[in-house]
């Protein structure tokens, strides 16, 4: 019996699992075209907030994978939606990410500030990115450090590119962390609000059985369990360990999914 055989519908992870830095994995769009024609629904769900819902769609797309924005779930979606329940339309933030993700904050309606203004700042949004440097870590210290609302799109510590594991989100929030002296609230995996999302676009009836997929046991497999969802790991690019977490099944990749 194949893996996809015991479950309605899959949350699937982008960077490890599809693809390492929008480079197709070997088999993945083969998998998931086979996937979809078995009628099994799936929804990408991704810590990744570089770019936009609908330019991951975009790529996804060229590689061959069918899809749209609206079955994409970024983390920075889900830091979107979290800084909605707490700070008022048109605020004034402090964004910390590609300019992807900036474009996301303003057409969210937030203002961005820049770094010398940060005693203005209503609110902190953190991702990661390569340009990140030190005036950045200073005003976003500064201005968590003075109480208001400070969130992340994550805590993975690493991300997996082609040449190897690339520091990601999580070691860019240590940083501004350990210079406020204060914790950010997360939005992405492992925190429940992101697969809650991924559930919702995947539409399918209360009971339903779903899984999800990930090359991370500590944010993908540990999450979804605790969300209510199975974990599956991909051990091919797994980036990470978890020594009190079992992954409900284990794939080298996609393709052992239809067995």
């Amino acid at each position: 019996m194949a893996i996809a055989d015991s479950y309605d519908g899959f949350l699937i992870d982008l960077d490890g699992v599809v693809w390492l830095g929008h480079d197709p994995i070997d088999g993945a769009a083969d998998a998931l075209g086979r996937l979809g024609e078995a009628g099994k629904p799936f929804v990408f769900v991704t810590n990744s907030p570089r770019i936009s819902p609908a330019e991951q769609a975009r790529i996804l797309n060229e590689h061959g994978i069918e899809t749209d924005e609206s079955r994409v779930v970024t983390a920075g979606t889900a830091l979107l939606g979290l800084a909605a329940e707490s700070l008022p339309a048109g605020a004034a933030v402090l964004a910390t990410g590609t300019s992807g993700f900036r474009e996301q904050v303003r057409g969210a309606g937030y203002e961005i500030l820049p770094a010398e203004r940060w005693d203005e700042a209503r609110g902190v949004l953190v991702t990661g990115h390569p340009g990140f440097d030190y005036d950045e870590l200073k005003a976003t210290a500064m201005a968590a450090r003075t109480g208001v609302f400070f969130a992340a799109t994550g805590r993975d510590p690493t991300m997996p590119m082609p040449d190897g594991l690339w520091p990601g989100t999580g070691s860019i929030l240590a940083a501004i962390e350990t210079a406020a002296g204060r914790e950010a609230a997360v939005a992405g995996k492992p925190q429940r609000p992101i697969f809650d999302s991924g559930v919702e676009v995947l539409g399918l009836p209360e009971g339903a059985r779903i899984a999800m997929i990930g090359d991370r046991i500590d944010t993908d497999v540990a999450g979804a369990q605790r969300a209510g969802l199975d974990g599956i790991l991909v051990r091919g690019n797994a980036s990470a360990t978890a020594p009190d977490v079992i992954p409900d099944h284990e794939i080298e990749s996609l393709r052992e999914l239809l067995g």
